[in-house]
């Protein structure tokens, strides 16, 4: 049994005609108020942190990025909850986690908060839970049936997709300190990745979350 930290990486889409996202939201959003004319090199940004400030968040859905996210099936059941976005996600119907690509082994995420004794007592569980799960392998049973026995500590891969208006409902939802410790820790490095690179769009967002962290 392999046991792993959550992992993120973030993209954002570019255009074929090679505008950024902030661009892309530009283009779009002077439409509305017939001021392409104003549109210089430097401009988008002002003009998204305008809009944004103004609430006109539709343009937002103009840009789009993804995220790819390793973290357990805990986390996953929350985010594809999120119904305006796309999701990808690995699959335990199709991946048999006895063969030697994944190791022979599963590999779970770990859980954070756990005292010593407490840790043990985790481990001991998904221990079991891999034994039973390759036991059912070896008797023939077809791996999306041997995966009902899979804790929900399974390390899974997912991309999820979506426009960045929507990003920004996943951040005030997932960001807050209520949030669970792991889905908050993944969607604030997450935060932090967006603004970095469109602080016009973030900048507000990143002030009241990345503070609390």
């Amino acid at each position: 049994m392999k046991v792993v930290k959550p992992e993120v990486s973030v993209t954002f889409y570019i255009p074929e005609d090679g505008q950024t996202p902030e661009q892309a939201i530009e283009a779009a959003g002077r439409t509305c108020y017939k001021s392409e004319d104003r549109i210089t090199e430097d401009s988008a940004p002002k003009f998204v942190r305008m809009i944004r400030e103004r609430g006109h968040h539709a343009m937002l859905e103009f840009g789009y990025a993804r995220a790819r996210i390793i973290a357990d099936r805990g986390l996953t059941h929350e985010l594809v909850r999120h119904r305006l976005c796309s999701f990808a996600q690995e699959s335990t119907r199709y991946c048999n986690y006895g063969k030697g690509k994944f190791g022979s082994e599963i590999t779970v995420v770990e859980q954070p908060g756990l005292t010593e004794d407490q840790q043990k007592v985790w481990e001991g569980a998904m221990k079991r839970a891999e034994a039973y799960y390759m036991e059912l392998l070896g008797f023939g049973v077809p791996p999306q049936i041997a995966r009902s026995v899979l804790p929900i500590g399974l390390k899974s891969e997912i991309v999820i997709g979506a426009n960045l208006r929507e990003w920004r409902h996943i951040f005030k939802m997932r960001c807050d300190t209520p949030a669970h410790p792991i889905i908050r820790g993944v969607m604030l490095e997450v935060l932090r990745q967006f603004y970095e690179k469109m602080p016009s769009l973030y900048e507000d967002q990143a002030a009241e979350f990345l503070s609390q962290d």
